[in-house]
């Protein structure tokens, strides 16, 4: 016995729509209906320059230049009586702007066992964008004089040092963007130490750079996202509604039987069956048990020694009558 051929392909159809519109409600859910994109209105930089000028004692191994600049040579801390140091600072907008910048400045000595400050400046305010300072001069006889003095007075010692010369920007200025609050530290470190070139003094972030940005951030509806997600429901109650009609359709239908042709279905049996034109008359008192498989009706033929009468009107009937008891099967 099969199910009808339509009832099992309608069930399969939106069985298969049902997991489909799954799969697509889950994908079309796993992409934001929102997206946010972050716009730049104005970028601001600060920006540090240093340079210096180192004067010389008498040398030969510069043939008695008097300085150095960058770039020129290696400062050797014997021959170096003085570091004249600049520092250029510069506060650039992509868009206009009105800037009001406090500055400071801060000398430290240090080594790995102590920190000693030598200078701090009260700070400064004012509206230039462009900044000229000329930082006290670095004289490396004073500074090694004092480096002994703390040495004698900490137990330490060392012969690598560092000078290091921060000064701190805090800059406050308005734009058609935004406020601008930034603070800049660029801090410029002289090293003092003895090296396999000998006692030599680097200097280090000649030029230092800090750039930030007021940005705004915006965020707009993915319409595509939700017409994907809208056509998802769609799908998905159409195919639960067809799957929930099949289901329920499917259940319900009962199966084909498939019919055996009649003389096909007593071939086995056509020794043990006569053919009559009219059903057999029987008593008044005569028992009729209906027997359900034919193979059980020629077990009672062979056992009674009875012969199986076939009537094919008014529909096909297999009967066995034995005195006041017949029994009959229809195919």
């Amino acid at each position: 016995m099969k199910k009808p051929q339509k009832t099992t392909i309608l069930l399969t159809l939106f069985t298969v729509l049902t997991i489909i519109s799954l799969t697509t409600i889950y994908i079309t859910h796993q992409t934001p209906t929102e997206e946010t994109t972050t716009n730049t209105l104005c970028k601001y930089t600060s920006t540090a320059t240093y340079d210096y000028t180192a004067t010389l004692e008498p040398n030969t191994i510069y043939n008695n230049q008097t300085t150095l600049t960058p770039d020129e040579g290696t400062l050797y801390t014997k021959i170096t009586k003085q570091i004249n140091i600049t520092l250029t600072y510069t506060f650039h907008t992509t868009i206009p702007s009105d800037a009001t910048i406090t500055y400071s400045l801060t000398q430290t000595l240090k080594t790995t066992a102590w920190s000693y400050t030598l200078n701090q400046t009260t700070q400064t305010t004012t509206n230039q964008k462009i900044i000229q300072i000329t930082l006290q001069p670095v004289n490396p006889t004073a500074l090694t004089t004092l480096k002994t003095q703390i040495e004698q007075e900490t137990g330490t010692s060392t012969t690598t040092y560092t000078l290091e010369i921060t000064p701190t920007f805090t800059i406050n200025a308005n734009t058609t963007a935004g406020t601008i609050q930034q603070t800049f530290t660029p801090t410029l470190t002289i090293n003092f130490q003895r090296t396999s070139e000998g006692d030599t003094i680097t200097i280090q972030d000649l030029h230092q750079t800090k750039t930030d940005a007021l940005t705004e951030n915006q965020t707009t509806t993915r319409q595509d996202i939700l017409l994907q997600r809208n056509t998802s429901y769609i799908l998905i109650a159409i195919s639960a509604a067809g799957l929930a009609f099949s289901t329920y359709f499917y259940t319900k239908t009962k199966p084909k039987t498939e019919e055996i042709p009649l003389e096909k279905l007593l071939q086995p049996y056509k020794d043990l069956i006569i053919e009559a034109t009219e059903p057999p008359k029987t008593p008044p008192e005569t028992t009729t048990i209906n027997i359900k498989d034919i193979k059980e009706l020629a077990k009672i033929a062979e056992i009674l020694a009875k012969p199986i009468i076939l009537t094919k009107k008014p529909k096909p009937t297999l009967t066995i009558i034995d005195q006041n008891i017949t029994y009959q099967h229809t195919p």
